[in-house]
């Protein structure tokens, strides 16, 4: 009994703590609410959060005086307690405080502070790495069922156009070969429904993990994908990539934490230092009491400061390159990305605008002129198959579009959304 009660407060905990997100969505799953439910729900985003929170309490620490010694003594002249009867035998009580060189503090402190800075941008480019690998996730899903739409309609129109052709046939009109030949059509059509299926699967498994639903909850269909915002030009991106991206204030952190750390490596070249005082009660005789200072001598400095200083020094250097790495690392990413959706821009464009309503009308006069005889069955199924491949690339490229633009997010600090990522803690 009392193990049944146990077991029902703890469903219900874990009830509070993980909600039926499934039953939240809506239906279908837009865009906006999958990347809200991730930043939400997404484990890796919880994580990254966690560790600056984490990083952010170090600086506090590194910044403050280590802590202070406190030694309690008893002092006897023979093996049995003579406390009170001899004049050797006392207590003593001491503290000691050790304090650093001036300046010392204050850039372990700075150091620890650079570090949870740079945790910071971490943290940023995890939330729009895993936001962008949501809006992926979302346009693979959104293109499979798309896909499947056009497939699923196409394998009905071909259907009536095998009625057609039988009917025909049946007349003397046509030969057997037309409906052998869209039939096969059919076939394949029914071929690359099931391999849709398997990608939408997956598609779905992926994006459910990133909104970090059980196995027991499932995924809405989708909604059509929103139509992008204009590409920006190359050069407003890199302005922007300069000034916002999450990798490049990391580096630039890095660079900053290690010019300090530099700086703190020369400053140990000099002293740290220890108060102290003490009480001593003998009993019988008057009360002392003593205060001292202690000084550590870098006396080896020529073997652990001077390469403590080469170490910081090479460290900075590093630091330097790598941050001009990563920069030129990004701007060519960038370059790479804004091609991709510029090309994935104009063959969208050509779709809508050329490709596909010509194609259209060329399949209707192929219907029109095969029903009265005019061309054969092959013209009409070449018509057939242009149209329907012309409507397939045209999602696919609707859906590289979307890619492109959501990898470009993180690289100038973004969301899928172009929402800035902001600062804040």
């Amino acid at each position: 009994m009392v193990r049944a009660v146990l077991l029902v407060l703890l469903s219900a905990a874990t009830a509070a703590v993980v909600p039926a997100l499934a039953s939240e969505l809506p239906s279908p799953l837009t865009l906006d609410a999958a990347i809200a439910a991730a930043r939400d729900r997404n484990p890796d985003i919880r994580a990254a959060q966690a560790r600056y929170l984490a990083m952010r309490e170090r600086p506090i620490q590194e910044g403050t005086l280590p802590d202070p010694t406190l030694g309690v003594r008893y002092h006897n002249d023979d093996w049995k307690n003579t406390f009170g009867e001899s004049d050797f035998s006392f207590v003593e009580v001491s503290a000691e405080q050790e304090i650093p060189f001036p300046g010392k503090l204050g850039l372990r402190s700075s150091i620890a502070e650079r570090e949870a800075e740079r945790e910071r941008a971490m943290r940023d480019m995890t939330v729009l790495m895993a936001l962008a690998n949501v809006a992926v996730r979302y346009a693979d899903l959104a293109v499979a069922e798309r896909s499947e739409e056009i497939l699923r309609e196409n394998t009905r129109f071909l259907t009536l156009m095998i009625e057609q052709a039988a009917a025909r046939y049946g007349v003397g009109e046509a030969t057997q070969q037309d409906v052998l030949r869209a039939t096969l059509e059919r076939g394949a059509l029914e071929e690359r429904l099931t391999m849709l299926a398997r990608e939408r699967k997956a598609a779905a498994a992926a994006l459910a993990a990133l909104l970090d639903l059980d196995a027991a909850q499932t995924l809405f269909a989708t909604a059509p994908l929103p139509a992008p915002a204009l590409l920006e030009p190359l050069e407003s991106l890199s302005a922007r990539l300069a000034t916002g991206s999450p990798p490049l204030r990391a580096a630039a952190e890095d660079l900053l934490g290690a010019r300090e750390a530099l700086r703190l490596a020369r400053r140990e070249y000099y002293p740290d230092f220890a108060v102290m005082g003490g009480y001593m009660n003998k009993e019988r005789l008057l009360p002392e009491w003593e205060v001292g200072v202690r000084v550590n001598i870098p006396l080896y400095f020529w073997r652990r400061q001077r390469a403590g200083v080469a170490e910081a020094s090479f460290a900075a250097r590093a630091a330097d390159h790598a941050r001009r790495n990563q920069q030129v690392s990004l701007e060519a990413k960038l370059a790479d990305l804004h091609a991709m959706a510029e090309s994935a821009q104009r063959l969208v464009r050509l779709y809508d605008e050329t490709l596909i309503p010509q194609a259209t009308l060329t399949l209707e006069s192929a219907r029109a002129s095969y029903g009265v005889g005019r061309v054969d069955f092959l013209t009409t199924l070449t018509a057939f198959s242009a149209l329907l491949e012309y409507r397939l690339r045209r999602t696919e490229e609707g859906g590289n579009l979307w890619r492109a633009l959501a990898e470009i997010g993180p690289v100038v600090g973004e969301t899928p959304l172009g929402e800035p990522i902001g600062s804040a803690p």
